[in-house]
């Protein structure tokens, strides 16, 4: 391909104030000698800025535009140092580019021609990058890059963003998600020189269970690197032997409480005659004052991370890998100094499982690194609380289970998809079919093995979905909860809360071995007891000549067999159809893709072209890339789910269960799946406008009508006297469900505080669907749940977007927030005020229910007030939430103090 021809598909992939200056097919030299990647290197202008910007192609030459993938981004300004390696001229002899800044290093092998010596100059010509000596970056040259493949997630001076994003920075954190970064921690081994390039992923190939992943921004240029790394997976015994790491996991509910002052929690973190050489430390309702709720800071993180730093071994040196709270769940990893050399891919994640997922008062966080070639990942969760709520404890942990993702991979990385896991927390089942009298008796005479097979956790393990394939050690200690705070003795509050072990430690993965199980009953500022657990977990080590040796025999064999095969696979099917979905009701099916071919062979779901994803929304598609070896299989689950991200669109008949799937075989043809079924309306997602029109429940309204209602002014052109009909002031289901709420739950402590079980919530859309039966079932807490659902699923909020910047400026003086709502749609007016004179009612009962009128305000305020939808931002630009001045946490302020005033002022027009 010419270079004409490259910078011709390149500027197709550019916006339209970049311009493509020059464009060179060139080789990325992997570490080690291991060899190198087709790449193209571009040098890109922008309004007088210059940037180098590095493509990766699925095919080489690249024929279209979507061949190419932008791989990384070196802005050329001070922060860049270059050398050019130009040797003399001889035959096949080649030059050399290096491109370093703080953070990435990339060595780039080119022709030596007048090509070369013309984007050298062109460098030098538009730089103000400062140029290093070629004998420092040959004396590099059989190492290949050493730079990591992760940025400080800022934007540079020359306004492009840099796809290799810090792991501190996450798309959509709540404000009251916080990750810390110190100078004693490894957090910012993501940015540094703990993060795994390239190179690293090509010595690391043998790395087990899912293999090794790809850093975001580090993508294969072919399927033959992922075909690599399966076939090194299947030989890894050649080349790795086990090493025993200590690990230590330690739990403990605090309730709120700080550190007493002078105490140490050395009886806790330092009792073992072998210094651990990881630590994963978990804390639970680390501060559960309201303000936690909305604000990302908390004076109680930093006491009892100073506590921890104080209290760890001292005869060995630590460092923090990373650190991660959400609201009052924290977990901290330590690793001894010794090993942070060999600690990579750490990344990070979140699943609230609070009310509707918008306060984090329940949940999980993870933290994840690869240690040499294992994967491990820590959870620390609490979840639901109360004897009687166990399916709700299960709902959390499926949640967790399967909504928790690390989005530093491409694709984000599961849990499922690690070699080692270790989840602790503040489990809180209880002990059931016991009355009090007799779990005291049988702690008293510590029969725990017999008090044990009444434990709600037990009953379930190995027996249920719920923690499946996880284990647990014996329990030889007494429960951990609940005790009066400040002493060794049972509750003897009102409550009178039985014993119970919901404090707990479990564990995932061959080659774990449990060398203890405790409590820690010296500690007493809480009103649970801390766990821990010792574990020797054995990590494969790579040889790395070895590995060399075993990766240079793959690559023959792949060599000759591509030179003779072509990828031939088998589907099970091709057509797929899913019948009556319903709201937040899913269906699954399956495909088996065979491979009937003499090669291994690369599948991945690509997107069609001008969209933005492989499926539609409501579709999920597990895996979506793979690797299938010769007479072998892969399941591919495909998964209809419509949620309240895709309801609307299907509600207003602007979306439809049809889609085409593109499986997309590397170095093959594409196969074409189609996808199709049918929808059953449901009030969840229906606008307010259509809803007022309905007079019975929505299963009883034609389709077509339905979509007529849902067109922008169908109120407007309704005929109320020709049709001798009437308009409702508010939805009725709304109103079925705030009045349920107010009889049956007015004095119910925790409403809008607990998610609502999912089945519940299934119950209760059919109820608001149908009109069967009268009364809305469900616990109180379930209902209180699904309106909040309810009101999510809205198309447009109550308050509508179009008005949604105007209320954050004027969120300080509520005589312009009565003006604002003044000028909004009469009906969205009426559901406005009607909830919140409910809400001001709820707050006359706060002796009975406990609401606090900052919480309330902070839960209605992310439901009432919605960020209108933005366009699918380029890959290289930052959303618009991302450049807004306003950070999320004050925006969220502000989103609270607009619906604050409402609440503690009587609204009248």
């Amino acid at each position: 391909m010419s270079s004409d021809a490259a910078i011709s598909l390149v500027q197709k992939k550019l916006e339209p104030n970049e311009k493509c200056v020059i464009c060179l097919r060139g080789k990325m030299l992997l570490g080690n000698s291991e060899g190198k990647l087709d790449r193209y290197i571009c040098l890109i202008s922008r309004k007088g800025d210059h940037a180098i910007f590095l493509y990766s192609s699925t095919r080489v030459p690249c024929v279209i535009a979507d061949d190419l993938c932008l791989e990384v981004m070196f802005p050329v300004d001070s922060n860049l140092q270059y050398t050019t390696d130009v040797p003399k001229k001889g035959p096949g002899v080649k030059c050399l580019l290096g491109l370093r800044t703080m953070d990435k290093n990339v060595n780039i092998e080119l022709n030596n021609d007048g090509s070369s010596q013309k984007f050298f100059l062109e460098i030098k010509r538009t730089s103000s990058a400062k140029k290093i000596e070629a004998p420092a970056f040959c004396a590099d040259r059989d190492s290949g890059s050493s730079g990591e493949g992760t940025t400080s997630g800022e934007t540079t001076p020359f306004g492009f963003e840099n796809n290799f994003t810090d792991s501190l920075i996450v798309d959509d954190t709540p404000g009251n998600l916080r990750k810390s970064l110190s100078k004693d921690s490894l957090d910012n081994l993501d940015g540094s020189d703990m993060t795994d390039s390239l190179s690293r992923i090509t010595n690391q190939l043998g790395l087990g269970g899912s293999g090794v992943e790809l850093v975001e921004g580090i993508k294969p240029a072919t399927g033959r690197e992922n075909i690599v790394r399966h076939l090194m997976n299947q030989r890894e015994e050649e080349f790795t032997h086990k090493e025993t790491l200590k690990v230590f996991c330690g739990t403990w509910n605090v309730n709120g409480q700080s550190p007493l002052p002078g105490s140490s929690l050395k009886k806790w973190l330092d009792v073992d005659q072998d210094c651990p050489d990881i630590f994963a430390i978990g804390f639970q309702e680390l501060d559960l004052s309201n303000q936690a709720y909305i604000f990302s800071d908390s004076a109680k993180e930093t006491e009892w991370l100073t506590a921890v730093r104080k209290s760890l071994p001292a005869k060995s040196l630590y460092k923090k890998v990373k650190l991660i709270r959400l609201v009052g769940v924290m977990m901290i990893v330590y690793i001894k100094e010794k090993y942070a050399h060999k600690v990579h891919f750490v990344d990070s994640d979140y699943v609230a499982t609070g009310i509707m997922g918008i306060m984090g008062n329940k949940g999980g966080v993870g933290v994840r690194f690869s240690i040499q070639g294992t994967s491990i990942c820590f959870i620390n969760s609490h979840l639901a609380a109360h004897q009687e709520e166990f399916e709700r404890r299960n709902q959390d942990y499926r949640d967790i289970n399967s909504k928790m993702r690390f989005k530093q991979f491409v694709p984000p990385l599961q849990l499922r998809e690690h070699d080692v896991l270790f989840w602790i927390g503040d489990l809180n089942y209880r002990i059931t079919d016991l009355d009090i009298t007799t779990v005291k008796e049988l702690i008293e005479r510590k029969h725990y093995k017999d008090l044990r097979s009444y434990d709600q956790l037990h009953r379930q393990l190995g027996r249920t979905d719920v923690f499946e394939g996880y284990q647990e050690g014996e329990l030889e200690f007494q429960p951990t909860y609940k005790y009066d705070t400040g002493t060794d003795n049972w509750d003897t509050s009102e409550k009178c809360r039985a014993p119970a072990w919901c404090d707990r430690v479990l564990f995932k993965g061959p080659d774990i071995r449990l060398k203890a199980y405790r409590s820690h009953q010296d500690l007493k500022v809480s009103d649970h007891k801390p766990v821990s657990a010792l574990f020797d977990v054995d990590i494969k080590v790579i040889d790395e000549e070895k590995s060399k040796r075993v990766y240079e025999d793959i690559m023959k064999q792949l060599d000759r067999l591509e030179n003779e095969y072509l990828p031939q696979v088998k589907l099970s099917k091709t057509d797929f159809v899913f019948q009556d979905l319903k709201f937040m009701e899913a269906q699954v099916q399956s495909l088996i893709v065979e491979n009937t071919g003499q090669v291994p062979v690369t599948f991945e779901f690509i997107k069609k072209l001008d969209e933005t994803s492989h499926c539609r929304p409501w579709m999920e598609v597990t895996p979506t890339q793979s690797v299938v070896v010769p007479g072998e299989g892969c399941e591919i689950q495909l998964k209809a789910y419509v949620d309240e991200n895709s309801v609307g669109k299907l509600s207003s008949g602007e979306d439809k269960i049809e889609d085409i799937l593109v499986l997309h075989l590397h170095g093959g043809k594409d196969f074409f799946i189609s996808v199709g079924g049918g929808y059953i309306p449901s009030s969840f997602g229906s606008s307010i406008q259509a809803l007022i029109q309905m007079h019975g429940p929505i299963k009883e309204v034609p389709v077509a009508q339905l979509i007529e209602i849902e067109q922008p002014g169908s109120l407007e052109k309704r005929d109320l006297t020709a049709s001798g009909g009437r308009l409702y002031a508010i939805p009725k289901e709304i109103w079925r469900l705030v009045d349920h709420i107010w009889k049956a739950g007015k004095q119910e402590p925790g409403l809008f505080e607990r998610s609502g079980l999912q089945t519940d919530v299934a119950k209760i859309r059919d109820c608001l669907d149908t009109g069967v039966p009268d009364t809305i079932p469900g616990s109180i807490h379930s209902v209180a749940a699904t309106l909040l659902l309810f009101l999510k699923c809205l198309p447009d909020p109550v308050i509508p977007c179009s008005v949604y910047q105007r209320c954050l400026e004027c969120s300080r003086n509520y005589m312009l927030c009565k003006q604002v709502i003044a000028q909004i749609p009469e009906c969205h007016r009426n559901v406005f005020r009607y909830l919140c004179a409910f809400l001001r009612e709820l707050l006359t009962h706060t002796s009975d229910n406990n609401l606090d009128v900052k919480l309330l305000a902070t839960t209605f305020g992310k439901i009432f007030l919605r960020p209108p939808p933005s366009p699918v931002p380029s890959k290289r630009l930052r959303s618009v939430r991302e450049e807004s001045p306003v950070g999320k946490g004050e925006e969220d302020m502000m989103r609270a103090a607009f619906v604050y005033h409402f609440l503690t002022n009587e609204y009248d027009e």
